[in-house]
């Protein structure tokens, strides 16, 4: 007797930088070891990437949105006036997630912020924190009709998950909690890709590092130039430092400028030690990031890309949280000392809180 075929996953990350697939991870490897087939749509680099971490896991070509970005324009009124070009794109999307349901016959479709990877056929299911949007000063009486947008957009999947705590231990705040979530919502708690018990065995446990760790992410041109202002800040106060540049495209193999150490990227493990290795961390309040750090319980200087409203939110919601922030005007200037985390972020904020591999099994028992 045959045994029958296991149930397709399609996940569907937005190719953002490296945010969304690192945070789906955890989730994918979850599927994969209760034998479902996994097949990730996206493109390059987000499907090299993958395929390094996970070599199991298939990968088929769907394109994201190009969305083009300024070196000193807000990123805001940009992402507005390229608004009709993205809906366009959601049509996009669907027409091409219909091919793919064609070829995989998935159980399932996991979107991660791409509104058109949907279908009414195939349960879908869609990852979000951004349930509202932050807006600048003289738009903010936008903020409740964009939340009222979302929320539509949301209710048009069968479920949204949503990976952050209740209210009151949460690492989004008002991007998640500021109205009262979606009736198909559910959270789910943060997601790492340093989720994993095997990554922190005793044998990875690593010697302190002395000097500034960077970690760069985000789209260019803001990833260089907050690169280009981290090498003259080390430059300037004599601080031995090492930048993971954030370029999963560039080679892994490090390169000295000086006292300063550059990688392009590192895999997770190697990730991982570097990030526990260090006293002094700097990078971007992406969201990723933000549970990233809470989950190996690091504290960091927080850089928010200008103009980029919901970085800017992040960054001042967990200033003396467990972290500091600092205006990238004023970053070349700033000499950089370990952050001292606050009470309720080094004691892991929620205990016992939400957790996505107890409501993955019941989602495995109500749906497969």
């Amino acid at each position: 007797m045959s045994t029958p075929p296991s149930p397709t996953v399609l996940f569907c990350p937005l190719n953002w930088g490296l945010g969304h697939i690192t945070r789906d991870l955890p989730l994918i490897k979850e599927f994969i070891k209760h034998h479902y087939r996994v097949v990730v749509a996206t493109d390059a680099p987000l499907d090299q990437w993958l395929k390094k971490e996970l070599p199991e896991a298939e990968t088929i070509f769907f394109a994201g949105p190009r969305i083009r970005y300024s070196r000193s324009r807000p990123l805001l009124p940009i992402l507005l006036l390229q608004l009709p070009g993205m809906i366009r794109w959601i049509k996009r999307e669907k027409k091409r997630v219909a091919q793919l349901i064609q070829l995989y016959q998935p159980s399932l479709i996991v979107s991660d912020n791409r509104y058109g990877a949907r279908s009414k056929k195939v349960t879908s299911i869609i990852i979000t924190h951004q349930l509202m949007i932050k807006m600048p000063r003289g738009l903010k009486r936008l903020e409740g009709p964009t939340h009222r947008l979302i929320k539509w957009m949301v209710t048009r999947f069968d479920e949204c998950w949503v990976p952050d705590y209740s209210k009151p231990y949460s690492l989004a705040g008002d991007l998640v909690h500021k109205y009262p979530l979606p009736p198909n919502a559910l959270l789910i708690g943060p997601l790492s890709r340093f989720d994993e018990e095997s990554l922190h065995s005793e044998n990875t446990l690593p010697h302190d590092s002395t000097g500034v760790l960077s970690l760069i992410s985000g789209p260019e041109p803001q990833r260089s130039v907050l690169e280009d202002k981290i090498i003259k800040n080390l430059v300037l106060h004599r601080t031995p430092g090492t930048i993971v540049a954030g370029r999963p495209g560039g080679s892994p193999k490090a390169t000295s400028n000086g006292n300063i150490r550059i990688v392009a990227h590192l895999p997770t493990l190697q990730m991982l030690q570097i990030i526990k290795s260090h006293a002094v961390i700097v990078c971007r309040p992406g969201y990723s990031t933000i549970m990233d750090l809470h989950f190996l319980k690091k504290s960091a200087w927080l850089i928010a890309t200008p103009g980029q409203t919901e970085q800017l939110y992040l960054a001042r919601y967990h200033d003396k949280k467990g972290h500091h922030s600092i205006s990238q005007n004023k970053l070349e200037q700033q000499f950089f000392t370990p952050v001292k985390p606050h009470t309720s972020y080094s004691m892991g904020w929620a205990q016992g809180s939400e957790d996505f591999r107890q409501i993955l099994r019941h989602f495995f028992e109500g749906h497969f």
